[in-house]
């Protein structure tokens, strides 16, 4: 059995705070929210980042029995990238990388214009 929630949040600076907070709330412990956390944000952060700027940003966590789905979609023309390696000195460039470790798996579709990045948090 899941169970999915979906949230609109602005396409702005505050996107992650917000999806951060909504997690929270479903998440079924603290350790699983903590992981689920930093996908969510590393999520959100793209799409507000790479994304066109236009729109929303589409959040939506499916709580499943074995894992928490979490999907972010945004408007953007560029597909998810993850970096081999970057400099000590980079401020960016290892969020997808980082996310490759804290996840079952992951992956991305395009709907048109529309780009949605998804994870599966396994829950502990």
């Amino acid at each position: 059995m899941s169970v999915t929630f979906t949230w609109q949040l602005p396409m702005d600076s505050t996107a992650a705070a917000a999806a951060r907070w909504h997690l929270r709330e479903v998440a079924s412990s603290d350790l699983e929210a903590v992981d689920a956390e930093l996908v969510v944000t590393e999520l959100v952060t793209n799409a507000w980042k790479h994304g066109t700027g236009e729109g929303d940003i589409t959040v939506t966590v499916e709580v499943r029995d074995s894992s928490l789905h979490i999907a972010v979609c945004g408007i953007s023309d560029g597909t998810p990238a993850v970096a081999t390696s970057a400099a000590g000195s980079d401020s960016s460039g290892r969020g997808l990388l980082l996310l490759d470790g804290l996840v079952e798996r992951w992956g991305y579709d395009r709907r048109g214009n529309v780009m949605c990045v998804w994870a599966e948090v396994a829950q502990r």
